[in-house]
């Protein structure tokens, strides 16, 4: 079966590192896990030995006959063919009976897939992926470093994060040309830092990255529309030095940032 371009098709064929990557899941038999794209069932095979229940979601047809047909002895095994983007996991899982994820994340739909997957974090106990490499260095990236992003203090805010390994591109077929890693996100049960309002909160920390090579002062001044003058009493109030960069402050200190107190009601109403 050959891999579909328009589906950025890339199969695993790397058996010692799919078992590395099931084996990172710490799965337990009474434990459900989900898979994205399973392809031609690579980490499939591993799972099903492990896991009371896997459920396999792949948006080709054709992949998942051939699964259905590979795997036919495995009651344990259920293939839905449909895009993972439009999966409601609330069928899979919940707060009192979490779900683990597993897979390898075509690069145009990574912010997506990892946009559900925060929506959806008390559904979900952690995930191990496959993702660019570069993509992997900016959900681990620290403060101060070059890849230290908004995507950085999304994941981060609500999980811990860790980078496993390196996957060469011959570890696939078709081999990409880029490098993947494997990170793994444990959900945790609240936030690191305590937001009063969420929403304003990533509005902040969006309009500060929004022009990376400016001032915290500058960047928010121009992506916010304000007076410079109304920035700084709202920096000042933060305690932040209003000629640092977006990269190098902390998720504590955009927490302290970004709540609406530090900035003009009419900023508020505007940001809703």
């Amino acid at each position: 079966m050959k891999p579909k371009k328009s589906l950025s098709q890339h199969f695993l064929i790397n058996d010692y590192a799919a078992k590395r990557i099931v084996d990172a899941l710490d799965l337990k038999k009474d434990e459900k896990v989900l898979e994205i794209g399973p392809g031609k069932g690579a980490l499939t095979r591993h799972l099903v030995k492990l896991s009371k229940r896997v459920i396999g979601v792949e948006i080709d047809k054709n992949l998942c006959e051939y699964l259905k047909d590979k795997f036919k002895e495995n009651k344990n095994l259920i293939i839905i063919n449909k895009d993972f983007l439009k999966i409601d996991l609330d069928k899979f899982g919940s707060k009192d009976d979490k779900i683990k994820i597993v897979g390898n994340l075509p690069y145009k739909i990574t912010s997506p897939v990892l946009s559900l997957l925060l929506g959806k974090k008390e559904l979900i106990e952690l995930c191990v992926l496959m993702v660019q490499k570069e993509v992997a260095q900016r959900i681990c990236a620290e403060p101060g470093s070059k890849d230290w992003s908004s995507l950085s203090l999304a994941v981060q805010l609500y999980s811990d994060v860790k980078m496993l390994y390196r996957l060469k591109p011959t570890s696939f077929f078709p081999a990409p040309k880029v490098f993947s890693k494997v990170i793994k996100i444990v959900f945790l049960k609240k936030p690191k830092v305590e937001l009063e309002d969420e929403e304003f909160f990533f509005k902040i920390v969006k309009a500060s990255f929004a022009q990376r090579r400016k001032t915290i002062l500058n960047s928010l001044s121009l992506n916010l529309g304000l007076e410079k003058s109304v920035v700084l009493s709202a920096l000042q109030k933060a305690k932040i030095d209003p000629k640092r960069r977006a990269e190098s402050l902390s998720l504590k200190e955009f927490a302290e940032l970004g709540v609406k107190r530090n900035f003009p009601k009419s900023l508020s109403e505007i940001l809703k």
